[in-house]
């Protein structure tokens, strides 16, 4: 098949872009994020350039105002994949020739007021989302890696176009903390044991809680829905996953190549002190249905009682979130979430929390789960 090559240099967000375009489409994007991690990019992108991968792929780096070089690296190998060569020694990159293109971008998240640098990096994500030209999408943190030669991305790829009615792929991943080698990796332990190519419905996999982290997970995009227009900021993670979980199932696959690196100072590893600010931030009973409404049954339910009696013990409490973890709840306009903003409950709002903790006993004991949802939706979010 005759390619064609013709370099374009256009501007868009006050940004050069350069790149190849080609008579043919990429069947994947890979959008990093990235903040002041040159040498963490390097390993990132690199890992990403020795997949085995043999459907036409792009990566899209955004970075959010590094001042470590970290952009001008990202440029660098924006400028190499254009000549499918390197310059020099030191920089000796080998391109597979599948890959379609390398875009590098940039943008300023303190342009978004994050509360926290989870919203940055939803502003970054947001900031290469539009660029994505692939039928499907993955996203890598910057500090993240593959194993040499993974083939993940080639499995979920494949899982992905023998199921047409899944909307995402989802494999393990290896957890090790930054300086750390990694032999003392350790995977995700999983609900119970999967076995490749299962495919699992959006019920079961929101009730038995399979979520782990969005990079587990390929995505089929939908063209038609824009989730940087439905979530802005908060397009990270979790919200990644149940956005798209919306249009299909999921199917399993039985790869472990994406390395998570943990990091103190990260939002997990400082949420980890703050008393108990995560049984809250990370209630994704509240969280899902009040972004997602769509969830709002299979979360409202006995699977998650426990964690929404959690919350609500709290709130009854008067429990003070940390000031930055209290920002990122602002402008959300869930109920629950307003009681953590304030100094003193009022009686209406102790007797809504009530209300809400007696409705869940009595979907328990009558089994009306479904039935009382959408009540127990309306007392804490709505």
């Amino acid at each position: 098949m005759h390619i064609f090559f013709k370099y374009s240099i256009f501007v868009a967000n006050n940004y050069h872009i350069y790149g190849i375009m080609q008579n043919i489409s990429p069947i994947l994007s890979v959008i990093v994020i990235s903040h002041n991690q040159r040498e963490e990019l390097k390993r990132c992108i690199d890992s990403i350039l020795n997949m085995r991968l043999s459907y036409p792929f792009e990566i899209i780096i955004s970075d959010d105002r590094s001042t470590d070089g970290t952009f001008e690296l990202a440029q660098q190998y924006e400028h190499l994949a254009l000549q499918k060569s390197s310059t020099d020694a030191e920089n000796d990159i080998k391109f597979p020739s599948t890959l379609f293109r390398i875009i590098a971008l940039q943008c300023n998240s303190d342009e978004c007021q994050p509360a926290n640098n989870s919203q940055r990096s939803g502003y970054n994500r947001c900031n290469a989302y539009p660029y994505a030209q692939g039928r499907y999408i993955a996203h890598v943190d910057a500090d993240d890696y593959f194993l040499p030669n993974a083939t993940v991305y080639e499995k979920q790829i494949q899982a992905l176009e023998q199921h047409p009615e899944c909307a995402l792929a989802m494999s393990n991943c290896l957890c090790v903390n930054e300086g750390e080698p990694i032999e003392n990796g350790k995977s995700w332990t999983l609900p119970r044991k999967m076995t490749d190519g299962e495919v699992i419905n959006e019920k079961n996999f929101i009730q038995g809680d399979f979520f782990r982290i969005n990079q587990c997970f390929m995505q089929r995009r939908n063209p038609y829905i824009d989730p940087v227009a439905l979530y802005g900021k908060r397009y990270v993670d979790a919200v990644i996953t149940y956005h798209h979980l919306q249009f299909g199932k999921v199917v399993w696959v039985d790869a472990c190549d994406y390395v998570y690196v943990g990091h103190t100072t990260s939002v997990t590893g400082q949420m980890a002190k703050a008393n108990h600010d995560a049984d809250v931030i990370w209630c994704m009973a509240l969280y899902i249905p009040a972004l997602i409404p769509q969830w709002k049954s299979f979360f409202l339910s006995p699977s998650y009682y426990a964690e929404l009696r959690r919350v609500l013990s709290l709130a009854l409490s008067n429990y003070q979130l940390q000031k930055k973890n209290s920002a990122g709840l602002k402008g959300m306009n869930v109920f629950v979430y307003n009681c953590f903003n304030k100094t003193t409950l009022s009686a209406n709002d102790k007797h809504r929390l009530k209300c809400a903790n007696y409705i869940m006993t009595f979907a328990n004991r009558t089994q009306s789960h479904r039935l009382v949802a959408p009540l127990i939706y309306k007392l804490l979010i709505r």
